[in-house]
């Protein structure tokens, strides 16, 4: 039994109407008009096989197919269906699609298995609406209490909250997640790096995620006239931002594993013939092992300090999240491996550079990733591309491994 390839490249295709920037990639935020009718469409294709629907703690999606012991712990399937302004068709969205199709192939072909079967879709795993990565999973698993949904804030100041509410996934079981409920979780995604092209092999086998720390750094010097104010008697807040920015860069290099990102500067008051009195902007800090990551992170911070004082700035730094790395189920990374096997499919053992809801669960129980090669690496931008087969095999994999599990 097979899982078919049509059913998968319609699903994407399907679930990419809904976006809010048709010429310039993906966009999908959490809980807006596109989001909703992509999950009205996943809703559609769920009542189809006939399995169970809730909407869980935080806005989250859960469709249980059920297996002859209701009572055992369930093997969880799924990933996201959010986006990164302007990204692209795949990310969250093979993982989405795998999932709703093994569930499909399960079910038309009555594949007895003992334990309930969940196809997942959580909620804000990019962060791009409310700054805040794997926020859903996070809400699920009982990390935010419900009284923060009301003061976890979008751009135009709409809480979670609120916007959970209007787009109408309100939940219906606010119970938190239980890792003695759940037997195994599998998440497909694509790669977003270019080891798996590289190597020209097709699949790759998660055995880590590296963790993360978020951080928002304000700077603050004094704005003043662009031509009477000599370089001697300036506070440039924008030129300590630059030289913070580079101090991570080579901070981060040093080690061979850890990386450093600020992806987001803000300038004020943003003006061509006006020194800038503010900057803001976020540091992205990451690698696989917690101790590393903790000692990078302080590095960088301690090298901050320096910088604004001999530029006479005032700074403070926010930590918006953090998210500890993790090791992967040892068993479901063999059964991934041994459904690959049979199948003929080479793989490879991997370490996750990006973080997923993934993350969080394996927190709670045992949890394994398949992944697809990325075109050329790219990922969060338009020309994010997985050829359809590699899709297909992630799917009959993950099929495969499921029904080992759910014995």
């Amino acid at each position: 039994m097979k899982v078919r390839a049509d059913r998968l490249e319609k699903d994407i295709e399907e679930i990419n109407r809904f976006n809010s920037t048709p010429d310039h990639g993906i966009s999908r935020s959490t809980f807006t008009e596109e989001y909703i009718g992509a999950i009205n469409y996943i809703l559609k294709e769920i009542e189809k096989i006939g399995a169970d629907v809730r909407i869980m703690r935080g806005g989250n999606l859960r469709a249980r197919l059920k297996g002859t012991d209701n009572n055992a712990p369930a093997v969880m399937i799924g990933s996201h269906i959010d986006t990164v302004f302007k990204g692209g068709m795949f990310d969250g969205i093979v993982g989405t699609v795998t999932s709703l199709e093994v569930l499909r192939a399960i079910s038309e072909n009555k594949i007895p298995h003992k334990n309930p079967i969940d196809f997942v879709i959580f909620v804000e795993e990019d962060g791009s609406r409310f700054l805040s990565v794997l926020l859903g999973s996070r809400i699920w698993a009982g990390k935010i209490k419900d009284e923060d949904l009301s003061k976890i804030l979008d751009k135009d100041e709409i809480s979670y909250f609120e916007a959970m509410t209007k787009s109408g996934l309100v939940p219906q079981d606010e119970s938190i997640l239980d890792g003695k409920k759940i037997k195994a979780m599998i998440e497909p995604h694509i790669e977003q790096s270019r080891v798996l092209e590289s190597r020209s092999i097709p699949i790759g086998i998660v055995e880590a995620i590296a963790g993360i720390k978020q951080l928002e750094v304000t700077i603050e010097g004094v704005s003043n006239h662009a031509g009477a104010t000599p370089m001697n008697l300036r506070n440039d807040a924008l030129c300590g931002a630059a030289e913070i920015i580079l101090n991570s860069e080579k901070l981060a290099s040093q080690n061979g594993t850890s990386v450093a990102t600020v992806g987001h500067v803000e300038v004020s008051p943003g003006k061509n013939n006006i020194i800038p009195g503010k900057v803001i902007l976020t540091l992205d800090i990451r690698d696989r092992d917690d101790v590393t990551l903790n000692e990078i992170t302080n590095r960088i911070i301690n090298s901050i300090g320096p910088t604004c004082n001999n530029r006479g700035l005032i700074y403070s730094i926010k930590q918006v999240s953090y998210t500890k790395p993790v090791l992967l189920s040892k068993r479901v990374v063999e059964v991934l491996e041994n459904s690959a096997k049979k199948q003929g499919i080479n793989t490879l053992k991997m370490v996750s550079g990006a973080v997923h809801d993934s993350s969080v669960v394996a927190e709670l129980t045992n949890v394994g990733m398949i992944f697809v090669p990325s075109k050329d690496g790219r990922s969060h931008c338009p020309e994010e591309y997985t050829d359809l087969k590699y899709i297909e095999m992630a799917a009959n994999i993950l099929l495969e491994s499921v029904l080992e599990l759910s014995k």
